[in-house]
């Protein structure tokens, strides 16, 4: 049986797997990413848990998924917005002293899109458009049944696509970027100010948090998911209640939707893909997400013949791991 392993490095989690050739994880790991260690430090970790993953096995090969502008061939990070130590790290060079494998490195979004277009949603499709949606927004292209790196291999950075030059300041230097309004801190920072808007509000007129307001508005379930703590909210909460209908849910859900779709929108101009895949932590929005996203972009769709599908991914936390996996076996004819 063939092996490799695959890691996925994110600015929240970092995550392991040993993966067959049928794309079924054998094992994984996961541990949380601290954005201010070195990188040393975290590579060791990694180099370490994947050892203890191989133990005595014949494994093939190490592909490594790192979120930033990494050059495929050279396995060199440029920089990354979410983990600022990294900055021009060899982190193919390093993981191949550390570990004596064949290691091979790409950005994550692209390892995703492998991920879903070689085992998930966008299998048996030529042309797919695969999104993470989580601490930044990542995004890989499958175009003509092959990964489109473009010429400096940093294709794909639809987060950072601008949508208001005069919006808040990205982790990437610019204003405005898309990955601000659509990426979990964006989302939690809004979520958040409608819900201290609503206290304010139920205080004004009763001063009690857990009995109907002014006009019948009731507190927003989403206080009780969080037990009244603001600093436990996450994008799983806020999906849930949108789910069981709660209404700021569902208006920061819809607003989150409808930007997302418009930067989809713009892409499905530029690529036109057959189906577009979101993934990522706050895909776990569900459906309410889905649709609001769809609405946003087939009722802008332009061209009567146009078809696209927008699907939630099948592989979840794995498809980062499985298309880092594949790296080492990717033809690298891009640019």
């Amino acid at each position: 049986m063939s092996l490799s392993v695959g890691v996925d490095i994110g600015g929240t989690n970092i995550k392991i797997g040993l993966v067959d050739e049928t794309g079924r994880v054998l094992t994984r790991r996961r541990f949380s990413t601290d954005p201010i260690e070195t990188v040393g430090n975290v590579l060791e970790k990694v180099a370490r848990t994947v050892q203890s993953l191989v133990r005595d096995r014949q494994v093939e090969s190490l592909g490594v998924g790192v979120a930033g502008l990494v050059d495929h061939q050279s396995g060199f990070v440029f920089t990354s917005p979410n983990l600022p130590n990294w900055h021009k790290a060899p982190v193919k060079e390093v993981l191949t002293k550390l570990t004596r494998m064949n290691v091979a490195v790409g950005n994550d979004a692209n390892a995703v899109a492998l991920g879903e277009w070689l085992f998930g949603a966008a299998r048996n499709y030529q042309h797919a458009l695969c999104i993470t949606l989580g601490t930044g927004i990542g995004t890989g292209v499958i175009a003509d049944s092959r990964l489109l790196l473009g010429a400096n291999h940093f294709a794909g950075e639809l987060g950072h696509t601008i949508i208001n030059p005069n919006g808040p300041r990205c982790s990437c230097g610019k204003q405005g970027c898309l990955e601000r309004y659509v990426g979990a801190e964006g989302i939690i920072t809004r979520c958040r100010r409608a819900l201290r808007q609503q206290q304010k509000r139920i205080n004004a007129s009763r001063n009690q948090l857990t009995i109907f307001g002014d006009g019948g508005e009731r507190l927003s379930m989403i206080f009780d998911l969080v037990k009244y703590n603001l600093r436990r909210l996450t994008t799983k909460e806020i999906g849930r209640a949108a789910v069981k209908g709660d209404k700021i849910a569902r208006q920061i859900t819809e607003e989150t939707g409808t930007i997302l779709g418009l930067g989809i929108y713009n892409a499905l101009m530029l690529l036109d893909p057959e189906i577009v895949v979101l993934g990522g932590g706050v895909s776990r929005m569900g459906k309410p997400l889905l649709r609001a996203v769809e609405r946003a972009v087939l009722n802008r769709i332009y061209g009567t013949n146009r078809q696209v599908k927008i699907v939630l991914s099948r592989l979840g936390d794995d498809a980062g791991i499985l298309g880092a996996s594949q790296l080492p076996k990717l033809k690298l004819n891009n640019g």
